[in-house]
């Protein structure tokens, strides 16, 4: 298994109350759900009534491995001292 770092970026960041973490994980999908299982329930709690309660934060989040978007690509390969960032979608107006 790689050991990785997954970093959180602006609203993720602020309402987890953590910018990175480490983690053991195969591929790109078993990180997701690590992920997911780690901190979905703490940020629904944290943006109740802004996500839907089935809400999972890869459907509100870009997802880039070392730089590059690895959106439905689950089966990705992890290497050891690779970066997973996450950030929210961008909104505006």
């Amino acid at each position: 298994m790689a050991v990785i770092t997954v970093r959180f970026y602006t609203i993720w960041r602020q309402k987890l109350g953590v910018d990175r973490v480490s983690l053991q994980a195969d591929n790109v999908g078993e990180a997701i759900a690590q992920i997911e299982d780690r901190f979905g329930p703490r940020l629904r709690e944290q943006l109740r009534g802004r996500l839907p309660v089935d809400a999972k934060i890869e459907d509100h989040s870009l997802i880039l491995l070392n730089g590059h978007s690895v959106r439905g690509q689950h089966q990705t390969q992890l290497r050891t001292g690779d970066i997973l960032h996450i950030f929210p979608h961008a909104a505006g107006g």
